[in-house]
């Protein structure tokens, strides 16, 4: 099973894993999955916006590359 680090970064922090994971859409999922749990806990926590960047590498190489971003915003 190959194995890729998955690194969740924004400007305020940066946090990577490696997984042995199946493919690599396995290990995108498992991005997201990391982003939107640490945005969630932002945001219920009072902060209007999070977003972070996902990274996916396979071999040492950048394999994906994406964008999460969750926020609130009053509706009046």
């Amino acid at each position: 099973m190959p194995t890729f680090r998955v690194t969740v970064v924004n400007s305020e922090f940066s946090a990577w894993e490696e997984h042995d994971l199946p493919s690599l859409d396995a290990a995108k999922k498992q991005g997201r999955k990391a982003a939107l749990a640490m945005g969630s806990d932002e945001v219920r926590r009072g902060k209007a916006f999070f977003g972070a960047e996902i990274l996916v590498e396979a071999d040492g190489d950048l394999a994906s590359r994406s964008v999460v971003s969750i926020g609130t915003s009053p509706l009046q």
